[in-house]
C-alpha cells in the first residue's frame, strides 16, 4: 500500500510541471486548476487514505473528463488502481 501511495504522489508531483508547460492548446487556467486539485487531493490522500480516497478519485475523474489530455494515461492508471470504500 505504501508503494502505491508513493507512486501516486510521485506521479502527481512530476505531472504538475509537465502540465503547466503543455496546456497551451487547452484552457491553461482550467488545466492548471485541475492539476492543483489533483495535487492537493493526493497529498490529503497520502496523509489519510481512508478519509480522502473518494476526494482524490473525484479529482482524478474531473481531470480525465476534461479537455486536458496530456497525462491521461498516468492519471487513468492511478484512477483505475484506487479502491475506495
Amino acid at each position: 500500500m505504501k508503494k502505491i501511495l508513493l507512486i501516486l504522489a510521485a506521479a502527481a508531483l512530476i505531472a504538475v510541471p509537465v502540465i503547466f508547460n503543455s496546456c497551451e492548446e487547452d484552457n491553461p487556467v482550467s488545466c492548471t486548476n485541475l492539476l492543483n486539485d489533483i495535487t492537493s487531493a493526493s497529498l490529503d490522500y497520502i496523509s489519510d487514505p481512508s478519509a480522502n480516497c473518494n476526494d482524490y478519485k473525484d479529482a482524478l475523474k474531473e481531470y480525465l473528463d476534461s479537455d486536458c489530455d496530456n497525462l491521461d494515461d498516468i492519471y487513468q492508471s492511478s484512477y483505475d488502481n484506487l479502491t475506495c470504500n
